[in-house]
């Protein structure tokens, strides 16, 4: 009788471990949600003492949201990311899935060491990339342009491996087979293949989906006008020298988190089968 008295006494203290830990780290959303329909004026008055007030709007108001899309133009900032990140991820899961097919199911030699210098690339940051990606887009006369914005980051390394973990778990038989019955590798690959690494691709396409909604760095430095500007950049807009919009930046905040949370909400089982099965062998 002790010894469940004392599991329950764990899994209680577990517990209420578990809910503190998730309350420390949803305060600042909460915070954002409840700032994104204040007026600045009610946004300032009660941010210290910390009370319920800070997080819940007393005379919640949408003339942030109005202002955000009707008068500084964030409907096209949201068009605009939304497609980058359609033809980002599109793009790059046929072009990762083709390779990592390529790579997983044909043999030719050297394929080993084009795997391996895939895979190295993995190790190069992004800082030690993006003057030499500039400089070749600069020379395509490619800068300032929407292409410029997914064109340099569709090949992804990681992808690569992740496709090509799960293509190796399909039976080779079934490949054979279909070479046998004449069924050419496009065919192979887009009815045979493909369709049996689902979840990766949703995986894959996720994580290509965050990337470009969040990207911040590299379309500051390639676009020099507003016609393509990205969600990113227009939120660090707000941060001006002579004043700082407090309760726009929280509104646009929650408008750029929205697509994700949803998105990861719906396709979460997905995500965590197409990350967890790949290059599992039995």
């Amino acid at each position: 009788m002790s010894n469940n008295t004392g599991r329950i006494y764990k899994k209680a203290l577990f517990s209420l471990f578990l809910i503190f830990l998730a309350t420390v780290f949803l305060l600042p959303y909460l915070w954002m949600v409840g700032s994104a329909f204040k007026t600045r004026s009610e946004l300032f008055s009660y941010i210290l003492p910390l009370s319920w007030k800070t997080f819940v709007p007393l005379h919640p108001t949408l003339d942030n949201f109005s202002k955000l899309l009707f008068e500084l133009g964030f409907g096209r900032t949201i068009a605009n990311t939304l497609l980058l990140s359609a033809i980002t991820v599109l793009g790059s899961v046929i072009l990762c899935s083709m390779t990592a097919f390529a790579l997983s199911m044909t043999e030719f030699p050297g394929r080993k060491i084009v795997f391996f210098l895939i895979m190295f690339t993995m190790m190069v940051p992004f800082e030690a990339r993006m003057l030499p990606t500039f400089l070749v887009v600069q020379d395509i006369h490619l800068s300032n342009t929407f292409t410029a914005l997914y064109l340099p980051w569709l090949a992804d390394a990681f992808l690569i491996f992740l496709f090509t973990g799960h293509f190796s778990e399909i039976p080779f038989d079934l490949y054979n087979a279909a070479v046998i019955d004449g069924c050419p590798h496009t065919q192979i690959y887009w009815r045979i293949m493909l369709p049996n690494i689902g979840p990766a691709l949703i995986s894959g396409g996720l994580i290509k989906f965050f990337f470009a909604w969040d990207s911040y760095v590299w379309p500051l430095i390639i676009l020099r006008s507003d016609k393509w500007q990205v969600i990113g950049v227009a939120i660090a807009n707000l941060f001006t020298d002579q004043s700082i919009a407090w309760e726009l930046i929280f509104s646009s905040a929650l408008l750029s988190t929205l697509p994700v949370v949803l998105l990861f909400i719906l396709l979460q089982p997905y995500y965590v089968a197409g990350m967890t099965s790949g290059g599992l062998k039995e």
